[in-house]
């Protein structure tokens, strides 16, 4: 039994945990799928893994382009707080749940998710799930997360290690979200993504699907982000890298000037603070670039290769990957929704402090970015310009005051130092955590037959299209 377990960690850490050798295998296994040569097959393995991993060089450059400047405009205000960032909650999650003995515990809530998840989609017909949540890093991030948050209010304070009946309903319950959330937005990103065939599987899934439909109904969807046509010596921001470089600099160069000077560690005898200021900020444009490049080279084969899995094993199955996949197809976005977001977040903050809250936070890059980023995107295919501001803004505020609610709930041990963040975590699980604190575990599985309704009614509206995620419209 000890070698089943070990087996079970080595495959869970090694490989469903690796996103690029995941997404990598699944499109060397579609193409064989299809037909094609071994040789063939092994190319879209090699260009999905580099592309990936392109893909990673540029989120991991812009985090830590701009986690120190977070980090030194707290240290220089004195500023002791939770920090609303997905590895910060991860952290959290693996160091509470490690003084227990429960870490192990997180492998088996991921594995019993993924099994539910691919259940669910093989049964698509009855259950009416096409998505296959495969976002690697994600799915154990989430797993860690949610089994630390239920654990405390559900059993934590016994000192005793994670339940079993807790381990497999945190499990199903997270498998039932991964596949319900993914499968919610398929036909909203088909329309961002212009019909490529994947979703997104990420921290902002149900979130995602009100942006899109609320942005109808807030903006004008001619009015793109990407398309502003700017006069005279303005025409400069029509290009994309230029815009990212320039626009970077004037927000979060003046922050680093109000920082000051004296707060970062850099080369004075190399740099003047302003030439570092600006190549720090140029930076953003670097990383974007390179996300960018990314998501081109694997999208490509992973939508292709795809439709082998998807005509041969899952029929009408959509694979659900990270969320700058959809970067590419407004590359201005995510800029909008990182500023906008700041400030939500911003104003979200002073008014916890101006109202003595116990729980003081602090912005985390990934939340500005790639959660408000994200869903400006979608708001912006939806409402244009008007909506890619007003969304992430309100997102802002929300992930400040849902976090700082969820984590009255999950403070006192000093292993605790941070909370996801993400719109979905601080709304659905927030609430989700603090219903279980008085309710027990009877909160995650009452959920789970409830979020299986929601694939059948979306059947119902997109009844013609539904199994071909609208590739053939």
């Amino acid at each position: 039994m000890d070698v089943i377990i070990s087996g079970f960690m080595i495959f869970i850490n090694k490989f469903l945990g690796q996103a690029p050798l995941l997404l990598g295998s699944i499109v060397f296994i579609g193409y064989l799928l299809l037909g094609k040569k071994w040789y063939e097959a092994l190319q879209g393995f090699i260009k999905t893994f580099v592309g990936f991993k392109i893909l990673q060089v540029g989120t991991g450059g812009l985090v830590r382009t701009f986690r120190p400047i977070i980090t030194n405009l707290s240290a220089k205000y004195g500023i002791d707080a939770f920090v609303i960032d997905p590895y910060f909650g991860q952290t959290s999650a693996t160091e509470f749940l490690n003084t227990s003995n429960s870490l192990s515990f997180v492998g088996y809530v991921m594995l019993i998710a993924f099994i539910w998840n691919i259940i669910l989609v093989a049964f698509r017909k009855q259950t009416k799930i096409r998505a296959l949540f495969i976002t690697g890093h994600i799915m154990y991030q989430q797993s860690a997360v949610l089994l630390w948050a239920l654990y405390w209010v559900i059993e934590g304070t016994t000192g005793e290690p994670v339940s079993t009946a807790l381990t497999v309903a945190v499990g199903l319950f997270l498998g039932t979200y991964w596949s319900v959330g993914s499968n919610l937005i398929i036909e909203p990103t088909q329309e961002v993504s212009e019909g490529s065939g994947f979703t997104v599987g990420h921290q902002q899934m149900f979130t995602t699907f009100l942006t899109y439909h609320l942005s109808k109904k807030i903006g004008n969807s001619d009015s793109d982000v990407n398309t502003i046509n700017a006069p005279g010596f303005l025409s400069i921001f029509n290009d994309n890298i230029v815009a990212n470089a320039l626009i970077m600099t004037m927000f979060v160069g003046s922050i680093m000037v109000f920082i000051g000077a004296e707060s970062f560690d850099y080369n004075r005898d190399k740099y003047f603070f302003a030439t570092y200021i600006w190549e720090t900020c140029a930076y953003f444009a670097v990383y974007i670039t390179i996300v960018l490049t990314g998501v081109r080279l694997f999208v490509t084969e992973l939508t292709n290769s795809f439709h082998g899995i998807s005509n041969k094993l899952l029929k009408g199955a959509v694979p659900a990957v990270d969320c700058p996949v959809v970067f590419g197809f407004s590359p201005q976005g995510p800029m909008y929704g990182f500023i906008f977001g700041f400030f939500g977040q911003l104003i979200g903050i002073l008014m916890l402090v101006a109202i003595g809250s116990p729980i003081l936070l602090i912005a985390g890059f990934i939340c500005l970015f790639f959660d408000n980023g994200t869903l400006a995107v979608y708001a912006n295919k939806a409402g244009g310009r008007r909506a890619a501001a007003i969304i992430p803004f309100i997102c802002g505020l929300i992930q400040v005051f849902g976090s700082a609610w969820v984590l009255q709930y999950l403070v006192g041990p000093p292993e605790v130092i941070g909370w996801m963040g993400m719109m979905d975590w601080a709304t659905f699980f927030a609430g989700t955590t603090v219903l279980s604190s008085y309710l027990g575990i009877i909160v995650p599985i009452g959920l789970i037959p409830i979020l299986l309704v929601i694939p059948q009614l979306q059947y119902r509206r997109y009844k013609e299209t539904y199994f071909t995620t609208m590739r053939d419209q």
